[in-house]
């Protein structure tokens, strides 16, 4: 079988499960030959860790023995490195989300477009076991129809952003970071977003690093995304859901997932994770665990790209889509844009809802398909 060759830029902390998984054997047709960072010494860490060879950017876009670029870059660098790559004539699937303002991210959709490019974008979490078996709930008509669905996510973003830096800068807040999650698995059961209305503050904006061993350690820093969010959506299906993200909460991260029908309510799992129970809970009944019936409920990270690798082979659209990652990425976008003006703001993108992968193959040994099945 040939595989596609894939370079990983940006060795940060991310890579390691990205790089594993592909070295392991997870993902058949995947075969990682290089890695690239800023920090020549993150690289070759990398490098010597998973057996692949240290390049720079340039010599990766140069090199026409390298099919695909998976982009770990922090946010404010996607859109560089995703646009060279793509000119280069490389696919690239990169983190979430696919750049920072909106402009960039509607330039590389084109881009991609007229360059005949595979462009995919994480997060792929919704390919996971947990989101995967809430599409099929969804789908086999197991709740009814869907009227209304809640996202809610809080945590403390201090302990993680006084260390992660670029977790404070524009495009890298709650929205941008842990909205994509959120969002994303919603979208890839219920398709595009309508309209939004939304408020949204940032709690105190100044601050001072606290954090002992952190680079900034002393320092005084702002945060320049919002980190309360709240919002109203219209689906295209009719449905209407709320979403809720506060990023100046406790540590202790609490989420909620869950999609309300006529017949029943679904509760899904983080969407962070590939692989949290599914609940479901029907008239008059206890809230049940529904038995998973799709693979990936370990971390499979990668599983977006090796997913766009199987489409790329076949000749097909991948399931973690440019479109459905710009849709997202405009979503975050028009809530920011209703927050600042007080008016309800209608999404101008839309995508295909992305077909449910085949149930069967457990992604972790136990299989009873055969990978190329799974994905293909």
């Amino acid at each position: 079988m040939d595989k596609i060759r894939v370079a990983v830029i940006g060795c940060g902390s991310i890579s390691d499960i990205y790089m594993s998984n592909i070295t392991a054997g997870k993902f058949q047709i995947l075969e990682l030959v290089a890695c690239s960072d800023l920090y020549p010494a993150a690289a070759q860490a990398k490098a010597e860790k998973y057996g692949c060879k240290v390049m720079t950017t340039e010599e990766i876009c140069a090199d026409p023995s390298i099919d695909m670029v998976i982009n770990l870059t922090i946010p404010a660098a996607h859109y560089p490195v995703i646009k060279q790559c793509l000119e280069a004539g490389k696919h690239v699937f990169s983190e979430k989300m696919i750049a920072v303002e909106l402009w960039q991210g509607k330039e590389l959709v084109e881009l991609a477009n007229e360059k005949g490019l595979y462009l995919g974008v994480a997060p792929d979490t919704f390919l996971g076991a947990s989101v995967q078996t809430a599409k099929y709930i969804v789908e086999s008509g197991l709740i009814g129809k869907p009227v209304s669905c809640r996202a809610s996510i809080s945590r403390n973003y201090g302990i993680y952003g006084e260390f992660l830096t670029h977790l404070c800068k524009r495009g890298g807040g709650i929205g941008f970071d842990m909205g994509g999650y959120y969002l994303t698995a919603l979208a890839a059961i219920l398709g595009p977003v309508k309209a939004v209305s939304a408020f949204t503050a940032i709690n105190e904006p100044d601050r001072v690093n606290t954090r002992i061993g952190a680079p900034n350690y002393g320092q005084e820093y702002k945060l320049e995304d919002a980190n309360v969010i709240t919002a109203t959506m219209q689906y295209e299906s009719g449905v209407l859901g709320t979403l809720h993200m506060n990023s100046d909460c406790i540590l202790d991260e609490t989420y909620g997932l869950e999609i309300y029908g006529t017949e029943g309510i679904l509760y899904m799992g983080n969407p962070n994770e590939f692989g949290n129970p599914v609940y479901i809970k029907k008239t008059l009944s206890d809230k049940v665990e529904f038995p998973l019936t799709h693979g990936y409920a370990e971390n499979s990270r990668g599983v977006g790209a090796a997913e766009m690798a199987w489409s790329i082979v076949k000749g097909r659209k991948n399931r973690a889509s440019k479109e459905m990652a710009f849709h997202v990425f405009e979503l975050m976008h028009s809530i920011i844009t209703s927050a600042e003006t007080g008016k309800v703001v209608k999404l101008e993108s839309s995508f295909e809802t992305p077909k449910a992968l085949p149930a069967g193959y457990m992604g972790d040994g136990g299989w009873t398909r055969k990978e190329e099945s799974a994905l293909a």
